[in-house]
């Protein structure tokens, strides 16, 4: 693989498109020239494959003058990753409904658009002209949007979120990729590991107050959190209760995950926590994909879960599946999402496949769902969401997906999730605990990040430097302030 660029660079834009029509392996090089003279853009693409030599000459008028520095970039870089689109399609047929759109937000560039002044045709023009978006996204893109900046406009003022991760799994799944340990190997941490997450909670607590915050919005991930045994969960909810005013906590989510750790008494013990949102996530509703994927639940226990935290008094409870799983055909995926409307929660999040560098997956012959076949899946599923009364909210890509699709979150009306929108657009500061998180500081033009350690190990061991690091929270902060 050779990519040369002469006159604009944007490589790892034009390494995303590439891995969407070629593999590493294959010898293929791509020389890019880009001109910008007289308020016209120039780039001629050309790409060596298997001895042939094909191109393109792209042109495009624009007019730089009075336009933002990230605008103009954004416009350069779409000509160059346009115009190589263009030409490696001429090698491999490639859907592309989301054409040459780059970045991991979509509904973040339509608001923008907004913000800037550009009505809803404007916008739909920009999205089909320069980027080459289908009808169906750019709907899908302005819908999340709109939705997305209701609940911003509601972030209360001095108000921060806590995510709190648990790196603990009963076992690792094949597309895995988050921060978490398998319990055969690391078990033997939690107890340690949750007395030291007790401390940073009071740590977190006392720099939150020298803040002059409150916290709006708490989430627990991992990981499975219900890993822990109940015990562990109500030691956690009970530090969290005593540290934090639950009067101004609008949303306590936990991420149950996987219907193989749900008992009722940790359910029990959520609900008596304050929790009053989870995640019961089957990703699919299919045994012999579950079995594939190592994931070591069947379907009736997704359903038996359900009907617990139902019974225990949970009203909002969201489910998770993910389209291009192993093997899967579109109508496997049609069976899940219409087994899973049946059950009735009020968020369902739809996954595209993704693997990362630290999923086992990748290291496997395993063929994953074409993008052809993903984009039928999404499809079927914004229809079968519309029909259900349940709006897209929040969105986001990732590297590595087919067809660079997206994942998105659904809900009925007054069940959209804060926190999920947070995390996503950045407007409030979340301040992470526990193994892996990263705490994130939003000031009014720049966002520092601090980490925590990944492994319960390491975050047992070091736990001084935890503790200084939120200590860290309030130097950034006095700096922004005095500077």
């Amino acid at each position: 693989m050779l990519i040369q660029q002469n006159g604009y660079e944007c490589d790892y834009e034009m390494r995303l498109f590439y891995k969407l029509f070629f593999g590493e392996d294959e010898d293929v090089c791509v020389y890019s020239n880009f001109e910008y003279e007289n308020n016209v853009i120039n780039v001629y693409t050309q790409i060596i494959y298997e001895g042939e030599t094909y191109f393109d000459d792209f042109y495009y008028s624009f007019n730089s003058d009075n336009k933002k520095k990230q605008f103009i970039k954004k416009i350069f870089t779409t000509s160059c990753t346009k115009s190589f689109c263009h030409t490696a399609s001429k090698i491999k047929n490639v859907n592309l409904p989301w054409g040459v759109m780059s970045g991991i937000r979509p509904a973040k560039l339509v608001r923008e658009l907004f913000d800037e002044g550009h009505n809803d045709n404007e916008v739909t023009d920009i999205l089909k002209d320069i980027y080459e978006v289908a009808d169906e996204k750019i709907n899908l893109a302005k819908t999340v949007a709109k939705n997305e900046e209701k609940l911003l406009n509601e972030i209360g003022e001095n108000s921060v979120s806590i995510y709190i991760g648990i790196p603990f799994c009963p076992t690792r799944c094949l597309y895995c990729s988050f921060v978490s340990t398998d319990i055969r190997v690391s078990g033997k941490y939690i107890d340690g590991f949750v007395e030291k997450l007790l401390l940073e909670i009071d740590k977190t607590a006392e720099i939150i107050e020298k803040m002059g915050a409150y916290v709006e919005n708490i989430y627990i991930g991992g990981g499975t959190p219900t890993t822990l045994e109940p015990y562990h969960l109500k030691k956690i909810f009970e530090r969290l209760y005593n540290n934090f005013d639950f009067d101004r906590v609008k949303e306590f989510t936990l991420e149950a995950g996987r219907p193989d750790t749900i008992t009722r008494e940790k359910l029990i013990e959520a609900k008596n926590g304050g929790v009053n949102r989870i995640s019961i996530n089957p990703q699919t509703m299919n045994e012999i994909t579950l079995e594939k994927v190592g994931r070591f639940h069947t379907p009736d226990m997704v359903k038996e879960c359900f009907k617990m935290a139902r019974e225990i008094g949970f009203k909002n409870i969201n489910m998770d599946l993910i389209a291009g799983l192993p093997d899967e055909t579109v109508e496997m995926f049609k069976y899940s999402l219409d087994e899973v409307i049946k059950l009735n929660p009020e968020n369902i999040t739809v996954h595209s496949m993704c693997v990362k560098r630290a999923a086992s997956l990748r290291l496997t012959d395993t063929m994953l769902a074409q993008a052809k076949d993903m984009n039928e899946m999404l499809s079927y599923t914004q229809k079968r969401m519309e029909e259900t009364e349940r709006k897209p909210y929040y969105m986001y890509r990732q590297k590595n997906i087919s067809g660079n699709l997206e994942n998105v979150g659904y809900a009925k009306e007054g069940y959209m999730s804060t926190y999920n929108i947070n995390i996503m657009e950045e407007k409030q500061t979340i301040i992470a605990l526990g193994g892996g998180g990263s705490t994130k500081i939003v000031m009014d033009d720049r966002i520092e990040r601090i980490f925590n350690f990944k492994d319960p190990l390491e975050y047992i061991k070091r736990f001084d430097e935890i503790l200084e690091k939120k200590d860290e929270i309030l130097k950034i902060l006095d700096g922004e302030k005095n500077g």
